[in-house]
């Protein structure tokens, strides 16, 4: 949350011209933590592990960090020639030193995921997510521009990595197992190979932005995204980490684990729908209380935008049912065909210039609930068609909070953008919550169990 928030305090004070930057600089970062990771923690989590397996992770995730930073270190020029930004260079170099960091606390972190203490988790993160804040802030307003993004990033997690070392126990034992190595990654590199695929084609879209057009659209397009893929990918985070334990439980009854697959759908549709219909309603107020008047281009890419991330939570539950099955081969054939239909919707869109790019993040998004879907219906007879009827009543009342909320914006208009956010999440969550009562929504009648 706090690197998040820095962003927006770091969007305010460095303004649009070099803001994009960042957005070429990650598809770096996320094709190398992929790399870095190769699936192996995602094994582990699923796996009864043994010590052996624990630090064989450890080592391999160290050194493949090492291995995975050389190569960005001498990718890093030819990047800078490519968008004809020498800045570009120097970031990269210093911006990847972040794979070492992140390897050496992996293993530690599925320590607690196995555990299931997620709450430790955010509590461990937040001191070098505070540090970062105030590190970047400082830097920011001394004029270091978007070193001080760079800033954030390693050092926010320089200290957390300590804060990880120091506050658990485990530690690994540097005994390195073939045999060990072998069995995690024969799962995991169809996991790193879709997952890989998965990162390029999420920030394909900066690519092109920032080699088709100017660094400034490619930041109102990056505050765009952020803004969207902040809180879903937050909720999607927490979704993978805490369904995969959870429904491995009763995955060997075939009828608890559809019913516990189907609850958890349809409650997190009940949270992300009504989520972004309602931030697409106040998009105006809310981009430009967060970033300010000059960010204002960003409100309509914002928009369309939250019309695709929707769905995005529901798309990762049921990937993860794949990783449930131990199907990490139909986990890849399933990346490499939606993949290249992205490809597709994405040349068909630059045609209509940079809104047809936007836009056909929304078709590629609808289009991968019957391609997410397909192989649910086969391991678990729940297929997009019955996923949708279920979803469909959710979907009706946000669409009618959203019309709601955009109207009373409207009357609104003038009063201020903080008195027009208040004012309509407000009057949004009343009216979503009444109407979601008045029908019986199933999705409030589960989570208002869990509360009892």
């Amino acid at each position: 949350m706090s690197y998040f928030v820095a962003t927006l305090i770091l969007a305010r004070i460095i303004g649009p011209k070099d803001f994009g930057i960042v957005g070429i600089i990650a598809v770096f970062l996320g094709v190398g933590m992929t790399f870095v990771d190769s699936g192996l923690s995602t094994s582990l989590i699923r796996s009864k592990g043994v010590e052996a397996d624990y630090s064989t992770i450890f080592i391999s995730n160290l050194g493949l960090s090492l291995v995975v930073y050389a190569i960005s270190f001498f990718i890093a020029p030819l990047a800078a020639s490519f968008y004809e930004l020498p800045v570009l260079e120097p970031l990269i170099k210093v911006y990847c030193l972040g794979f070492v960091l992140i390897a050496m606390r992996m293993v530690h972190q599925v320590v607690l995921i196995k555990a299931l203490e997620f709450r430790r988790i955010t509590i461990l993160n937040i001191p070098g997510n505070v540090v970062g804040l105030v590190v970047s802030v400082i830097l920011a307003q001394e004029g270091y521009g978007v070193w001080s993004l760079i800033a954030l990033y390693l050092s926010s997690q320089l200290i957390t990595t300590l804060i990880y070392w120091s506050f658990l126990t485990w530690r690994p034992n540097f005994h390195f197992s073939l045999d060990a190595f072998k069995r995690h990654f024969s799962f995991g590199y169809k996991l790193m190979i879709s997952t890989v695929i998965n990162t390029v084609f999420d920030n394909i879209y900066n690519l092109v932005i920032g080699k088709s057009y100017s660094i400034q659209t490619l930041s109102y397009y990056e505050r765009a995204y952020t803004l969207n893929n902040y809180p879903i990918s937050t909720i999607s985070g927490i979704i993978s980490k805490i369904s995969l334990p959870l429904l491995t439980q009763v995955s060997h009854e075939p009828d608890s684990l559809f019913k516990a697959y189907q609850k958890s759908l349809i409650i997190t549709f009940f949270v992300t729908c009504p989520l972004m219909l309602g931030a697409l309603a106040v998009a105006d107020p809310l981009v430009t209380f967060l970033l300010g008047e000059e960010w204002r281009p960003s409100v309509q890419m914002f928009q369309i935008l939250c019309l695709a991330y929707m769905l995005y939570p529901v798309h990762s539950l049921n990937i993860n049912l794949l990783t449930l099955f131990g199907r990490s081969d139909l986990f890849l054939k399933l990346e490499i065909i939606k993949k290249l239909i992205v490809s597709l919707l994405l040349v068909v869109g630059f045609y209509f210039g940079i809104y047809g790019l936007i836009w056909s993040n929304v078709v590629g998004s609808l289009l991968g609930i019957f391609l997410n879907s397909y192989y649910v219906d086969r391991l678990l007879g729940y297929g997009a068609i019955k996923q949708i009827r279920d979803m469909m009543p959710t979907f009706l009342i946000s669409v009618a909070m959203s019309a709601v909320v955009y109207f009373s914006c409207l009357i609104l208009d003038g009063c201020g953008y903080l008195f027009q956010l208040l004012f309509s999440v407000i009057i949004g969550v009343s009216f979503f919550y009444f109407t979601a009562k008045l029908t019986s929504n199933q999705a409030l009648i589960h989570i208002l169990s869990l509360f009892k």
